[in-house]
């Protein structure tokens, strides 16, 4: 009897011990696992830096350029250039600081999002005030669109950053101008839906690829192959999908290759 004890608090002992071990095991893999995903995701991290700063450095190149080049004929040849033709180097010197200033403003606003450092000034604001200011500026900067605005009167007050959520509008409007052809509709579109507010842009260009649906709002993404001469950092999407957000809302596109996309984003009542 006392060997047959002594043999099962052996075997007792041997299984505790052998189960201590698959546990450290277990943690020694999981551990492993885990070193492999933060690899994984620095690996990642250091591709989209490096992306990130050959495409900067390609778009603010692209300006700089503009404005070395306008401003050097400015001095080298200025008596010999008509009064037009200062005008015209002068607009476009004045154009290239812009774009200077909104890639600028957009790499900012991509940092703060990124870092949780994005502060939001909310106050109670008119929405329809908002959304027709955008629309009526729209038509002024895109005057071979045809900016239609539908939106339902009555709309309630939002307590909102007025200047983010107006930053999205144009985000919006302008992607759908850029990706649709001239003399194209872009409608924008607001109502109420229960304890939200739907607003949404709806254009009739070329449209996105189902398989790049999920992929719009990444950072940096844009449809390179199919529109190579457009410029920008393909962050415009993605600030906007950070704004809403921070707003408590939602934002998704809709799409059929072909026959235009509908952008959409709510906010909370």
């Amino acid at each position: 009897m006392k060997d047959e004890a002594k043999t099962k608090k052996r075997i007792t002992n041997e299984l505790a011990e052998l189960c201590q071990r698959i546990a450290e095991l277990e943690k020694v893999e999981a551990e492993r696992q885990q070193l492999e995903r933060k690899v994984v995701e620095y690996e990642e991290l250091d591709r989209l830096k490096s992306d990130l700063l050959s495409t900067v450095s390609h778009e603010l190149r692209t300006p700089l350029a503009a404005i070395k080049g306008y401003t050097t004929m400015l001095l080298d040849y200025d008596r010999r250039l008509r009064c037009e033709e200062k005008q015209e180097h002068l607009q476009s010197i004045d154009r290239a600081t812009d774009r200077l200033t909104e890639l600028v403003d957009h790499l900012l606003d991509m940092s703060q999002l990124n870092a949780g450092l994005l502060k939001l000034e909310k106050q109670p604001i008119s929405i329809s005030k908002l959304i027709r200011e955008a629309v009526a500026e729209a038509k002024l900067t895109a005057p071979r669109h045809q900016i239609v605005l539908n939106m339902r009167k009555g709309l309630p007050r939002v307590n909102i950053d007025a200047k983010r959520i107006r930053q999205v509008l144009d985000n919006l409007i302008d992607n759908a101008c850029k990706y649709s052809k001239e003399g194209s509709s872009v409608v924008v579109q607001a109502h109420r839906g229960g304890s939200e507010l739907h607003i949404s842009v709806a254009d009739q260009g070329i449209g996105i690829p189902a398989g790049d649906l999920e992929r719009v709002f990444d950072w940096m993404y844009r449809i390179e192959k199919r529109l190579p001469q457009e410029e920008g950092l393909g962050l415009g999407l993605s600030i906007s999908k950070g704004l809403v957000q921070a707003h408590g809302g939602r934002i998704w596109m809709e799409s059929e290759e072909g026959k235009g996309s509908k952008c959409s984003f709510t906010l909370p009542l």
